[in-house]
């Protein structure tokens, strides 16, 4: 049985044996069908695929989707997962043990001070590694979207006004503004990448961040990027695209920006989704108590 014939017969046990609604069932093929972008990209198949793909797949889920859309996935990778299992494809489900629960508190994975100065300073030689740098100051100054930062064209650059124009997600166009520790690097990274077109030979494809032979970075390529820098950084917990996303919201917050600023800059659609870095934050209200009130212990005298 094939891997289509194996969607085939389960979105069919799916439509008769738990009578899914016709939408439902269209999720779930979009959902199979990006499974199975995802195991021929890796060179996979569902016999193969283990409890460490299932958690590698879903973090790269959770750079895309909602905590909604993420929901509903997972449960059609669970359920494909059973009916694999009752046919004799496979024999465990990798997807059991990963959390379904709706009211899960998860706080975002950020970067301490030394794993972000160490970002910022090691990199790689040649014009690979000046790429590699550059997607990683980009990231943690802009706050994009992996997704975003990769359909990024040259063109879009507004140089005087230090910003980019993007479409997000849900076709919600917002700016990406460019601090002035970032613009210099990133007009210097525009002319070595110019250089290495012209060197290698490469048409110039328009994309700012591009791939070793001169295509638009792939999205697959941009995470085995960050897993290979991890062990260089020394970073003990996640480094991912989305941790420097969280970095980035986490410090502004710290630093007493407006929630709804935060909002508009990571291209939020609801303020709740927003409302987690306010948690992350916890640790410097309360050392701001601690110092500032009499009965904290603290002189009571800053302001």
């Amino acid at each position: 049985m094939q891997e289509n014939e194996r969607v085939r017969g389960y979105l069919e046990y799916a439509a008769a044996v738990k009578d899914l609604s016709a939408n439902t069932l269209l999720g779930y093929g979009k959902d199979l069908e990006q499974f199975q972008d995802f195991l021929d990209s890796r060179g996979l198949v569902e016999e193969d695929f283990d409890f460490h793909d299932a958690r590698e797949y879903v973090r790269l889920l959770q750079e895309r989707f909602s905590s909604r859309s993420l929901l509903r996935k997972i449960t059609t990778m669970r359920t494909y997962f059973e009916y694999l299992m009752k046919i004799g494809v496979v024999f465990e489900n990798p997807f059991l043990y990963i959390s379904l629960r709706r009211n899960e508190e998860r706080l975002p994975s950020i970067l301490s001070k030394d794993e972000i100065k160490r970002m910022l300073t090691i990199r790689k030689d040649g014009f690979l590694g000046e790429r590699d740098h550059m997607l990683f100051v980009f990231l943690y100054s802009t706050g994009a979207r992996i997704s975003e930062a990769l359909g990024i064209d040259v063109e879009d650059i507004e140089w005087s006004r230090r910003r980019i124009r993007i479409v997000g997600k849900g076709g919600k166009t917002r700016f990406l503004f460019l601090n002035l520790k970032v613009v210099d690097p990133l007009r210097h990274y525009v002319e070595e990448r110019r250089s290495y077109l012209a060197r290698m030979g490469f048409t110039d494809p328009g994309a700012l961040f591009i791939g070793k032979t001169g295509i638009r970075l792939p999205f697959s390529t941009s995470h085995i990027i960050f897993d290979e820098y991890k062990a260089l950084f020394g970073i003990r917990g996640d480094f991912t695209p989305h941790v420097l996303r969280h970095t980035f919201a986490t410090e502004l917050m710290d630093n007493g920006a407006d929630i709804r600023f935060v909002q508009e800059l990571l291209g939020h659609e609801s303020i709740s989704t927003t409302q987690i870095y306010t948690h992350v934050s916890k640790a410097k209200l309360r050392k701001v108590y601690e110092e500032t009130h009499p009965h904290s212990g603290g002189t009571g005298k800053k302001r």
